[in-house]
């Protein structure tokens, strides 16, 4: 197999740039690693090598190790996937293998019913070439997929936007929110009118998204005048395109953790019958749920809160938890009207004859389906879920031409794999458990002032003359008051502090003018001790960190300028979150011209970015080199044809 890179791709860039790096590290005559021993080859490394093996670190920091084929019938294959949270020391294992294992669509007039995957085939000549439209981000490799055509692109690999990862903003603590990434691989076959796109999404918190997207066209032979069977898609009432189902199988077979005894447990959630006396209605059910094991080959159409996980009771995570995954399946629309299809989960024991849902092409186990398999009702063991997800497709006028794609899939779901987040931010390792009554060790709490007694005094047994009435304040007076007083003051600044609100304190910078992604120092007063400080860069406000003041109530905040920000002159906002106090400053923003950004690296004083100098000196460095070099060739190839 050949490997084609298509340009502006995010994972070739991040190579590329790997590459340009370690030239001009090498021109700049620089080691700036010690030798690292070598690490033991994990299970996936030992599976498979070279382009089929999948290595990602994923932008959070966790990674996904797999090996990827093509499959004559199935498509694409993947092997010995294993997923490492951000935090841990190894992979650890997750699936042994997965793949689309049948695709069954069955017409409602009753008169056709093909099965893709057995008959026509997804892999092989099915295979479509990947262009750049279906892989804007990542790469592509090529793999040889028929004799007529030999080797083609077809497969994608990148790493992907995911939205939101997770938010949570509790009070007097910061923000904790991040955008989260996946490694997706897919495929695109193409079988009679229809186009589908088999996808695998690896999210970097364990998940995995398994889907089929189906577009292309409506087929044109299949027309009926039964209105109960079809849709009008011409004007008026006639033209019904037939109705038909999308029946998706897939082969999961688990290997959590490389376990040899694996187990399946049925999550059962059920009313109890009574109901709580609390919340809004008063009449809130009691819910129960229990953990059944399924000790024997079986097939099941689950009902309402029901699901079902794989777990290795002998593989624990930090909190002593068996590692597992469930498997989330949407039934609203299955089609159980016959025995090749009437379950939406159903578990065997792993066999290597046993690969396809149905026809199963196998010598040994040949025209079989899963019916057949589960027969014996044998102990289950090294368990394989065959899941089934079912698409109605009631046609529609949108669906011509081309067909907008429709998709259909489950999720497996990690259940204790890890003991926390596996991205969890630094700020919340803490959190784990029921932590009423535990202090956030994030803030700081503020001491309480113990009260003074007020002296009495004894009385001198002497008349009290009667005071001359006076005029209470009115807090103007000539702003040398400090707004706390109890409102009889003589109208030179002791009134009631009811007047204008104090102007906010100044900041300090580190320096007058910086460039865009370059560090800043602030410091400001007058934010009571110990508390959390937020930190905002306007005009267009961005966040830029929160911090702690110091027992003086003193803030001194160092922060990044977002590479973002334009030219010219900022605001910074400081805000205290207990008392509400603010303090803002002025600093300018250079043009990101290579001048700006070399003098911020120079004056910001840190290691990190006395590196980021040295590596662009060396990146113009290996540009030259790489000019140089071009040159060279150029010369020696207008010689040869000379």
């Amino acid at each position: 197999m050949t490997m084609e890179t298509p340009p502006m791709k995010r994972t070739s860039l991040r190579r590329l740039l790997g590459a340009g790096t370690a030239m001009a590290l090498l021109a700049g005559g620089l080691v700036l690693s010690a030798p690292v021993a070598a690490s033991a080859q994990t299970v996936t490394e030992a599976s498979c090598s070279g382009e089929s093996l999948v290595s990602e670190t994923l932008e959070s920091g966790s990674s996904w190790q797999m090996c990827w084929r093509l499959d004559t019938y199935r498509g694409l294959v993947l092997d010995k996937i294993a997923y490492q949270p951000r935090d841990d020391a190894a992979p650890i294992l997750v699936l042994d293998s997965i793949a689309l294992a049948q695709l069954n669509v069955p017409y409602d007039t009753g008169a056709t019913e093909y099965n893709d995957v057995t008959t026509y085939q997804v892999g092989g000549r099915r295979l479509q070439a990947i262009e750049a439209v279906d892989c804007p981000v990542g790469e592509v490799f090529n793999a040889w997929v028929d004799a007529t055509r030999g080797s083609i692109p077809a497969l994608c690999i990148g790493e992907e936007d995911s939205g939101l990862a997770y938010r949570s903003n509790i009070a007097r603590d910061a923000l904790y929110a991040a955008q989260g990434t996946d490694l997706v691989l897919h495929t695109v076959s193409r079988i009679g009118w229809y186009e589908y796109q088999t996808e695998y999404r690896f999210h970097d918190d364990g998940e995995i998204s398994v889907r089929l997207g189906a577009t292309g066209d409506l087929s044109p032979n299949d027309y009926v005048n039964v209105v109960n069977q079809g849709w009008p898609i011409a004007p008026g009432q006639e033209d019904f395109a037939v109705n038909h189902y999308h029946s998706a199988f897939w082969r999961v077979d688990f290997g959590i953790d490389s376990g040899a005894n694996q187990v399946v447990e049925k999550f059962a959630t059920t009313p109890t019958g009574e109901y709580g006396t609390t919340g809004d209605t008063g009449h809130t059910a009691i819910l129960e749920t229990q953990l059944t094991q399924i000790t024997n080959e079986t097939k099941t159409m689950g009902a309402n809160r029901e699901a079902y996980r794989v777990v290795n009771p002998e593989s624990l995570n930090a909190d002593g938890h068996a590692r597992s995954y469930e498997i989330i399946v949407p039934r609203d629309q299955a089609y159980n009207l016959n025995p090749e299809t009437d379950f939406d989960i159903a578990f065997t024991s792993a066999k290597s004859d046993e690969v396809h849902a149905s026809h199963n092409l196998i010598p040994s186990k040949a025209g079989q389906m899963v019916t057949d398999y589960i027969a014996d009702g044998e102990t289950l063991e090294d368990p394989v879920a065959w899941v089934n997800v079912g698409f109605h497709h009631i046609n529609r006028d949108e669906d011509q031409s081309p067909m907008p794609i429709h998709w259909q899939g489950f999720t497996l779901y990690p259940r204790d794999f890890a003991a926390q987040n596996p991205n969890i931010p630094e700020g919340r390792k803490w959190v784990n458990g029921d932590m009423r009554g535990v202090p956030n060790p994030n803030i700081t709490p503020t001491p309480t002032a113990s009260p003074t007694p007020t002296p009495t005094t004894e009385p001198t047994g002497e008349p009290t003359p009667t005071a001359t009435p006076t005029t209470p304040g009115n807090g103007n007076g000539n702003g040398n008051g400090n707004g706390n007083g109890n409102g009889n003051g003589n109208g030179n600044g002791n009134g009631n502090g009811n007047g204008a609100t104090p102007a906010p304190a100044s900041v300090t910078f580190g320096s007058g003018e910086v460039a865009p992604g370059a560090a800043q120092t602030a410091t400001a007063a007058g934010f009571t001790p110990g508390e959390t400080v937020s930190a905002v860069l306007h005009s267009d406000p961005v966040a830029v960190g929160t911090f702690v003041a110091d027992s003086e109530g003193v803030v001194s905040a160092q922060f990044v300028v977002p590479s973002a920000t334009p030219a010219g002159e900022h605001t910074l906002v400081l805000t205290g979150q207990t008392s509400s106090a603010v303090a803002q400053g002025t600093f300018t923003v250079a043009s990101a011209s290579p001048a700006a950004v070399f003098g911020a690296l120079a004056t910001t004083g840190t290691d990190a970015n006395r590196w980021a100098l040295s590596g662009l000196v060396l990146l113009v460095a290996g540009a030259g080199l790489a000019g140089t070099s071009w040159y060279l060739r150029r010369q020696q190839s207008l010689k040869a044809h000379a």
